[in-house]
């Protein structure tokens, strides 16, 4: 692997001991966190695993879950490690969030949604994607650079939800603005007074958009999701309307952010593995395994973030009730104790349904399937269209800032056309 194969960081700020971290019952100095571009953050993470494995922020307060087999644990218990995190001062849009939803209320949801994002379902679009991105690409197929993210990775997943929910191409702009105030936001200010009350503005914007357009759908019989969703129904048990907005919402903004990040990530990592690019060029069966190897080492979403519902032992620490608790993907998915040669980016490594690539358990991404379908079909377009690709690392190549994204705001890209 060339310089530079690294990833952000799980939270950007030194780690420091402090009281309260329940790490020992003596003082520990924790070495700071390396800067978020450097390789040896993985070295840290290594040395976290090992020596800290839970670990409390004293600057955010946050109980971080290091290893892999803590990080599952805490996925996969709702019941000790809640979604709702409302109850901890998170903005709301005045909508029940499935992502911040608990059984047995998230599985009635998950349940009607699926039977309107069936596997099948999301299949059948494979045309569309393919379409999509190849309108995309003539339009800087003649140019000697791109910016991957701008000109590609970033378009190609707000075309495809547009179309899918059957929303209007022209209103593309509107979308771009919206995920770009929320994607290009600097952590000076998250600080600021009144972010979270402009965040939640921001996020009462779309779904006022959002509702309109169910509203129109609702008891007609059209093809796209969105009057599938707001159709849908298991038993008959439907959604309401708070609950279609609030999924189509969540399609749009987690849907569109973590696919722009992992194709961004997956041009990025096969650049900087060219034998890895040459062997999927050859045999692209092999794609699918890539993709998973790219969200294995480098996930879109740093952390999954959990509020604990009572006072609770874990990583050999005690934490306290009503604590946020995040489950450190960026840590979990490098554990050697679960992936051989954690290091290494092995597109024949088997991870799928191991790496915490789309989350894990109970809120696993239900748009997973698509996003890896759009990945998969914008590394194959890329392929036929272009027979050299190669990312500028001189140029203005630059991260995503939000500290909660892996993945690049920038990433310039020199092309050769086939």
């Amino acid at each position: 692997m060339r310089p530079g194969a690294f990833s952000r960081g799980c939270i950007d700020r030194p780690f420091l001991p402090g009281k309260g971290d329940g790490v020992s019952t003596t003082d520990i100095e924790i070495p700071p966190q390396p800067n978020v571009n450097d390789p040896a953050i993985y070295d840290w993470y290594r040395m976290m695993r090992d020596e800290h494995p839970v670990h409390r922020d004293p600057a955010t307060g946050w109980w971080v879950v290091y290893r892999y087999a803590d990080a599952r644990h805490v996925l996969t218990t709702p019941g000790t490690y809640s979604s709702e995190m409302h109850r901890m001062g998170f903005p709301e849009s005045g909508l029940e969030s499935l992502p911040q939803m608990d059984p047995p209320r998230h599985t009635r949801v998950r349940q009607i949604l699926s039977t309107a994002f069936t596997p099948a379902s999301i299949a059948a679009y494979e045309p569309q994607i393919i379409r999509l991105t190849h309108e995309i690409v003539d339009e800087i197929a003649d140019r000697d650079q791109v910016d991957l993210v701008a000109d590609l990775a970033y378009t190609v997943p707000i075309a495809v939800i547009l179309e899918i929910l059957g929303l209007p191409a022209e209103d593309r702009v509107l979308f771009y603005d919206w995920a770009r105030k929320v994607m290009n936001v600097t952590p000076e200010e998250m600080a600021q007074e009144g972010y979270l009350e402009a965040l939640g503005e921001l996020q009462q914007e779309a779904v006022s958009y959002l509702r309109e357009r169910v509203r129109e759908r609702k008891n007609k019989n059209s093809d796209d999701m969105l009057t599938r969703l707001a159709n849908a129904e298991l038993d008959g048990d439907r959604l309401t309307e708070d609950e279609t907005v609030n999924f189509a919402n969540v399609m749009f903004a987690g849907g569109h952010i973590s696919t722009t990040m992992t194709i961004a990530n997956a041009v990025d990592l096969l650049d900087l593995n060219p034998a890895a690019q040459a062997e999927l060029r050859q045999n692209r069966a092999l794609i699918p395994q890539a993709v998973e190897e790219v969200l294995r080492h480098r996930p879109p979403i740093t952390t999954g973030l959990r509020a604990s519902t009572r006072e609770v032992e874990l990583g050999g620490v005690t934490i306290p009730e009503n604590q946020h608790v995040a489950a450190s993907f960026c840590s979990a998915n490098r554990d050697e104790r679960q992936f051989p040669d954690p290091e290494a980016f092995d597109i024949h490594r088997r991870s799928e349904g191991r790496h915490f690539g789309f989350g894990f358990g109970t809120h696993h991404c239900i748009g997973n399937a698509l996003g890896r379908l759009e990945t998969r079909l914008v590394l194959n377009v890329l392929f036929d269209r272009f027979k050299e690709m190669a990312v500028d690392r001189n140029g203005d190549l630059a991260w995503a800032v939000p500290p909660q994204m892996v993945g690049f705001d920038k990433l310039p890209v020199f092309l050769r056309p086939a």
